[in-house]
């Protein structure tokens, strides 16, 4: 048969010693392996408050698995779950080719990233200028408040530009 990428997602009881919580982790991804699947990601999320009371919990442990398997093992999988107290809640998926996809492209594109030598390291560094110098080049003098917000508060009393006469004020 054909092998396909799956995730799993499984909280177990986060009232457990973290021996036992890891143990449990250990455990899953070890059926996984021995029953002809590949692991190919843990992540563990950690202890997290579930959205709603679960068999009189309130917190549980997550973790989710990335996997290649076939898909009977998928149904043994499950059944190991339902069977142990320590798993709360477990939810398994196939994951969509079009998102394998999406991850290779993703991974090709990073791989090219870090051929890249970087353009700064080719190219001298300039000296920053100072505003004092920038604008002198400019020809102006060095104010804190930019031009634009200089013409657009002081609309009072300024001349006219056009004609140079002095507008009455506002």
């Amino acid at each position: 048969m054909n092998k396909r990428q799956y995730e799993t997602t499984f909280i177990v009881d986060a009232h457990l010693p973290g021996e036992q919580i890891d143990a449990a982790v250990d455990r899953y991804t070890a059926f996984i392996d021995k029953n002809g699947g590949k692991v190919h990601n843990i992540d563990r999320w950690g202890k997290r408050r579930l959205a709603y009371e679960i068999a009189k919990k309130q917190y549980g442990y997550y973790v989710n698995v990335r996997f290649e398997s076939e898909g009977s093992f998928i149904i043994e999988l499950e059944k190991t779950y339902k069977l142990d107290d320590t798993i709360i809640r477990y939810l398994t998926t196939l994951v969509p080719p079009a998102a394998l996809k999406e991850e290779r492209e993703n991974a090709q594109k990073e791989a090219v990233e870090a051929d890249k030598p970087e353009k700064k390291a080719e190219q001298p560094e300039k000296p920053e200028e100072k505003p004092a110098d920038k604008a002198a080049k400019a020809g102006g003098t060095e104010s804190d408040e930019p031009a634009a917000e200089k013409s657009a508060d002081h609309k009072t009393g300024d001349a006219d530009t056009k004609t140079g006469e002095e507008k009455p004020s506002e």
